[in-house]
């Protein structure tokens, strides 16, 4: 059966470098010529297109068309001033646009998020597109952080151009490559690194270019008008002269008496007999193939040479020679890595190749490659499976598979599991194997991967509404449209109690357990600080056995945690999710807090996170201390609420979350803010507060018709709601562990600020 799929390809294929557009090119009609549908996700960072740009674009107008006759100004002054540089780019420019099947181009991780790509497969490969030192830290674009779920996604030979993957990269390695389904790269080295970082299988395969055969590139090249036999001398680097290279290259010279072609313009060789600096793709694979022999310190140079059947000596990359010394070991020929003249035999005719051998050892490799590709493209998709209880923390130590919800040490009869802090100051659960009695109930009731799968709306359900209270004081106290009060007071009246999050004397957040609605009051406000919940579910339980009413407020994960908990439903029990944008580091608002009282010389008595003093869309954050004064300040220009804003100080498993967005959710009823609410109801838009208010079953529904009496209603749905809210996980970027690897090196409020990009300081 012949499987036709439209693939969509992200890789280097925007650099003005020979390698990397032969390989994007090479993987674009390998897979063409599998029958498939291809194009080449044109992602064009700007550091790259500045770092071969022609000229620095003026822009003096405000009018596009003038702006535009500067620019074509500019482009005619180059040409004449340097017309090989100009010609390069152009040649370069063209193969990109026109050889290359490209997309339009986009410049922003956001923008490929919102393209809807109909792709059935995403690739990401080949070349160093995992190598952060390339992209100012590893770009989750190249880890398909971008389309929809259901495109599978694989890596071919994606390349991390070093030996190790730096520590302060795993977190977001592992994030990223479990969405993976299948997974190559293109050393071993690679392979060894990122088999570290994942339970999936790596594969290590040839680089795109070796894929096809010479006639491919017979079809493609351009010969040049050079009669005579020469040696073909490519350095990689763009400003580096590499003396190594030259010195070798004077050597064969002088040896073969054969002159020299080279593609540098800052240098001149004594035997020299022609510069190759302004040429196309299609004429640097003919230089290789019209040479007698080939010195070079790139890696597709010394690929095109075992292509073209070449003599040729590769010269170690002065940083990362693993990628060259694994091809030539593979291929049986690594003795044509040699880094000086000292080091060449006195016969040349000792590093003649035997291309025969040479060509069955690729026929394998390439087959093997073959099949990799074949295998990822026809089988079936392999993340986002059903969670077994084998997946759970406890087995795989896999940070985003824990919420720090407690149900595990909770539920445990021996009390053998004790939550331990991390280094970033997230609770995680640890057995004590000498109380262990091997019951396995802390992996039943862990809530992981539980809600991966949501059900569709049934019944109705949910209802949505634009909800805001009707009393001027239940709104001042609320960070939102004042949903929980009407709730807490429902189930207080009826003799019941409420659980929310408060904070300690110490300004720790904790869940507890209330039964006035005076004890109540320390549940307002939002809190933007992972809380502990250990110890609440058993006294919870309890209450529920005795029969008094019982309203849980809190996380999806933590109202998740309760339910596996129980393992039964209750009547009594009336379950609240807050829409959670995601929950931060308790030790890094304890830095925080410390700092404050140091600065303060007082301590704080409370953490208003969204006062509404400039109305519920400005918030500022409020800081009431123990001497009296208040620290009132911008919640957008906070340090620690601009981190939290940022995503750069939160829990792993809310990179991840398999809560945001569920349309049934998992509580009773879910609130949270209605973000755009003046796009979608300006009827109900009110700078005191508008929520969102979600009924998701009829157990929520008749709690909710006890007490909307006190609330002003607009009829809302699903769509509208989460069309500016919360709907998906939070995206993970490598300036999250840069902060968090230094929380305890730097004074906290200088490290947030480092990272606040509107860089306001904290007087």
């Amino acid at each position: 059966m012949v499987f036709i799929m439209k693939i969509g390809i992200i890789t280097f294929n925007s650099a003005h470098n020979y390698g990397a557009v032969l390989q994007a090119w090479a993987l674009q009609e390998y897979l063409k010529s599998e029958g498939h549908q291809v194009e080449i996700i044109n992602y064009r960072l700007p550091a790259t297109d500045k770092l071969y740009r022609l000229y620095v674009p003026r822009n003096p107008f405000k009018n596009d068309k003038l702006n535009e006759a500067v620019h074509a100004l500019q482009y005619l002054k180059k040409s004449k001033t340097e017309p090989n540089k100009t010609r390069k780019y152009r040649e370069f420019e063209r193969f990109i646009n026109h050889t290359l099947n490209t997309t339009e181009p986009m410049t922003k991780l956001a923008e490929l998020k919102k393209a809807n790509f109909d792709y059935d497969i995403m690739i990401a490969g080949s070349d160093q597109i995992w190598n952060g030192g390339l992209t100012s830290g590893v770009n989750p674009a190249y880890l398909l952080s971008f389309g929809k779920n259901e495109i599978k996604r694989i890596s071919y030979a994606a390349s991390i151009g070093r030996d190790e993957i730096p520590e302060i990269e795993h977190l977001f390695f592992s994030r990223y490559l479990r969405d993976f389904d299948y997974i190559s790269v293109r050393e071993e080295k690679a392979k060894e690194a990122i088999s570290n970082l994942t339970d999936k299988e790596v594969s290590v395969v040839l680089d795109p270019t070796l894929l096809l055969q010479k006639e491919m590139y017979d079809k493609l090249k351009k010969d040049p008008k050079v009669k005579q036999a020469y040696i073909y001398v490519h350095n990689v680097h763009l400003k580096k002269i590499d003396k190594r290279l030259n010195a070798m290259a004077e050597e064969i010279s002088k040896r073969t008496g054969l002159p020299i072609v080279h593609n540098r313009e800052d240098y001149d060789f004594a035997n020299e007999l022609k510069k190759f600096t302004n040429g196309s793709p299609e004429e640097f694979v003919g230089y290789i193939a019209n040479a007698k022999y080939v010195i070079a310190n790139s890696f597709h140079a010394t690929v095109f040479s075992i292509i073209y059947q070449k003599d040729f000596i590769t010269i170690p990359h002065f940083q990362n020679p693993e990628r060259m010394r694994h091809l030539l070991d593979s291929l049986g020929i690594a003795n044509h890595m040699i880094a000086s003249p000292g080091e060449l035999p006195e016969d040349l005719t000792a590093l003649n190749i035997d291309y025969a051998a040479v060509e069955m050892a690729s026929f394998v490799l390439r087959e093997e490659s073959a099949d990799f590709l074949r295998n990822a493209i026809e089988g079936p998709k392999t993340s986002h499976k059903p969670i077994t209880e084998k997946d759970k923390y406890f087995d795989t130590m896999d940070a985003f598979s824990c919420f720090g919800c407690n149900a595990c040490r909770d539920i445990c009869p021996t009390s053998a599991i004790t939550m331990i802090e991390d280094k970033e100051g997230f609770i995680y659960p640890f057995i004590v194997e000498e109380k262990c009695i091997h019951c396995n109930l802390c992996r039943k009731t862990c809530p992981y991967g539980k809600y991966r799968h949501p059900e569709e709306a049934v019944n109705g359900f949910p209802k949505v509404y634009a909800a805001r209270h009707k009393e001027e004081e239940v709104l001042e106290q609320s960070a939102s449209g004042g949903m929980f009060a009407p709730m807490y007071k429902n189930i207080i009246a009826r003799g019941g109690r409420a659980v929310g999050v408060k904070y300690t004397n110490d300004m720790e957040a904790v869940y507890d357990i209330a039964d006035t609605e005076e004890a109540c009051q320390a549940f307002h406000g939002s809190k933007y600080v992972f809380a502990d919940s250990r110890e609440v579910k058993p006294r919870v339980k309890e209450m529920l056995e005795e029969g008094v009413p019982v309203l849980y407020s809190g996380n999806y994960c933590q109202i998740a945690g309760l339910k596996n908990y129980l393992h039964k439903e209750y009547e009594n029990l009336f379950t609240v999710e807050i829409i959670c944008h995601a929950t931060a580091s308790p030790k890094v608002f304890r830095l925080y807090k410390e700092y404050l009282e140091h600065q303060y010389h007082s301590k704080i008595l409370d953490f208003e996170f969204r006062n509404k003093i400039s109305g519920w869309s400005k918030p500022y954050v409020c800081v009431r201390f123990e001497s009296g004064e208040v620290l009132l300040e911008q919640s957008s220009r906070n340090n620690y609420r601009r981190a939290y804003s940022d995503d750069n100080i939160q829990r792993p498993c809310c990179y991840t979350c398999e809560f945001a967005g569920l349309k049934l959710g998992v509580g009773d009823i879910t609130i949270g803010d209605y973000w755009g609410i003046a796009k979608q109801h300006p009827e109900m838009a009110d700078e005191r507060g508008v929520s969102i208010i979600k009924i998701n079953n009829e157990h929520g529904l008749k709690f909710f018709e006890e007490f909307k009496d006190q609330l002003e209603l607009a009829e809302s749905t699903y769509e509208k709601a989460y069309a500016a809210n919360h709907n998906k996980p939070i995206p993970l970027t490598i300036k999250r562990n840069q902060l968090m690897s230094q929380i305890d090196e730097v004074e906290i409020n200088k490290l947030l600020q480092k990272f606040n990009n509107l860089k306001k300081n904290l007087s």
